[in-house]
């Protein structure tokens, strides 16, 4: 299954999942794009552009440490997800080779249900990246 597929679920998930805010993704040239907001949620685009600011920095920073360390990146292999946890959103960012596919949860929802549900729906059809379990 390829990555547009896999993030046309998660743009589906966005329409039918009260815990989740939005998707969006980032690209090689850190540029956003894809943005699908759920309907009836009180959040504001300028919030998901701040979000995206805050992770493009971020991102930028990563890049340089991991060109720095590359030899625990070669031991380790390539970073597939990770979730950033905060009072009032969780931003979970799954990692491609074009792109980090973001998404935007709502913060008071149960960390494992949530997340596994969302990547064991991304990675469908990929048995060797679907993770049996977090917790």
């Amino acid at each position: 299954m390829n990555s547009d597929a896999s993030y046309d679920k998660i743009k589906h998930l966005v329409e039918v999942e009260d815990d989740i805010f939005a998707v969006f993704t980032i690209n090689t040239k850190l540029e956003m794009g894809d943005l699908s907001i759920a309907k009836n949620i009180n959040f504001e685009r300028n919030l998901i552009e701040n979000i995206f600011l805050h992770l493009k920095n971020y991102l930028q920073k990563e890049d340089e440490e991991v060109k720095i360390n590359t030899n625990i990146s070669n031991r380790l292999g390539k970073l597939k997800w990770k979730i950033l946890e905060y009072e009032q959103i969780r931003i979970l960012q799954i990692f491609e080779q074009n792109k980090v596919v973001v998404v935007l949860i709502k913060s008071n929802t149960t960390l494992d249900e949530t997340v596994d549900n969302i990547l064991g729906y991304y990675y469908d059809d990929e048995e060797h990246y679907t993770p049996k379990s977090l917790f």
